[in-house]
């Protein structure tokens, strides 16, 4: 048991995921560098800037044909590195994951080179690595593809991303129509199978459907059928996530997303702790994430972009495929939210108390890290 405030380096990205680690860390943990006051604002989804230098880094890796790698030159207690960071330099450190292509930036297509597993191999066996933490069971079980050596396997300890309590709550009258919510892109977020769908389902039902569309837009025509067809509310860009927390998540009913290629799907946790029941497809780690016919409903896609091992098949026709049958699972799964407000008030109870007091909860976090923390830096 460690008696004293331990320095950890914590070298982490901008994804959301990483403010709650900044703002709760475990007990007797500082980080460094220190949190700034405006660093908040850091946090987003699909910024265009943070994405144009992770290309630039990532093309650098690719181009010396090694994994990610950061150098940490001054000396701490131990080294948190994320997005499958390998460190360099004298620190022990411990490293997160979302899948094992994160050593290779998530640039699956890379993946292929016995040399880049090779040396993500020696890295992960060093005795500096002193654990890897997927972020689920789906990630873990990628460390195969690159090593059967038991040593690494030993190291992974599944710690689950964890999301903030939501500010406010859902707050809808017995009379209002049910708000569904899509955030994503068009192909391989499903955008284009939630519009068929909620076109099908408003013969019969009254609702409206909220389409935040991110990176890869629907065409214009889809759009103006939807809007002839049913109540839909685009939204074409970034959205603040101001916005999102104090208008879009509060006044929604059902969170829809049958993503083809998450490796988490955080957007679920986020839709979870406002007690928003989800709707996702049954690929990698969101079976993990949205509990069947607990804290949502899961459909069978008719694709995916990870085969049974977690290998990444990009070269899927996502854009050709036929998609029909994803279809047909998103009707009857939100016929049934739709139709019954008691189930998505169950459902929501459960969410929030899945965000709040369960796996994806600070507190379980912290309690998880705490002990890696400390076993990394008494050995």
């Amino acid at each position: 048991m460690l008696d004293k405030m331990s320095r950890v380096f914590l070298f982490r990205g901008s994804h959301p995921m990483y403010e709650t680690l900044v703002r709760c860390p475990p007990e007797g943990i500082e980080y460094f560098p220190r949190k700034k006051s405006s660093e908040r604002d850091q946090y987003t989804l699909y910024n265009p800037g943070q994405s144009a230098v992770r290309r630039i880094v990532d093309g650098t890796f690719e181009a010396l044909r090694t994994p990610r790698y950061v150098p940490v030159v001054r000396q701490y207690d131990l080294v948190h590195s994320s997005r499958g960071f390998l460190v360099l330099g004298r620190n022990n450190y411990v490293v997160d994951i979302e899948h094992v292509d994160s050593f290779a930036g998530m640039r699956h297509e890379r993946m292929s080179s016995p040399q880049l597993r090779r040396l993500i191999e020696k890295g992960l066996i060093s005795d500096r690595c002193m654990a890897v933490l997927p972020h689920c069971i789906a990630a873990r079980k990628t460390l195969s593809l690159v090593t059967s050596d038991s040593r690494i396997l030993e190291k992974a300890t599944v710690i689950y991303p964890s999301v903030f309590p939501a500010p406010a709550r859902l707050a809808r009258t017995d009379d209002s129509s049910p708000t569904v919510l899509f955030m994503g892109e068009y192909y391989w977020k499903g955008g284009r199978e939630v519009i068929l769908a909620c076109e099908r389902l408003a013969k019969k039902l009254d609702f409206r459907l909220v389409y935040i569309s991110l990176r890869v837009h629907p065409p214009e025509d889809a759009v103006t059928k939807a809007k002839e067809s049913f109540p839909f509310e685009y939204h074409e860009g970034q959205i603040s996530r101001v916005e999102l927390f104090s208008r879009v998540y509060p006044s929604t009913d059902i969170f829809v997303m049958p993503t083809y290629f998450d490796s988490f799907g955080y957007a679920f946790l986020e839709a979870m702790s406002y007690g928003i029941p989800c709707v996702g497809t049954d690929i990698f780690a969101v079976p993990e994430i949205i509990e069947n016919d607990v804290t949502g409903l899961l459909v069978k896609p008719h694709l995916s972009y990870y085969d049974d091992r977690g290998f990444a098949h990009p070269e899927l026709p996502v854009e050709s495929a036929d998609s029909s049958s994803t279809v047909e699972g998103l009707c009857k799964t939100l016929d049934r939210l739709l139709s019954s407000k008691s189930l998505r008030t169950r459902m929501g109870s459960e969410s929030i108390r899945s965000v709040e007091e369960g796996k994806f909860s600070i507190r379980a976090r912290n309690s998880t890290l705490k002990e890696i923390y400390e076993r990394c830096m008494s050995s």
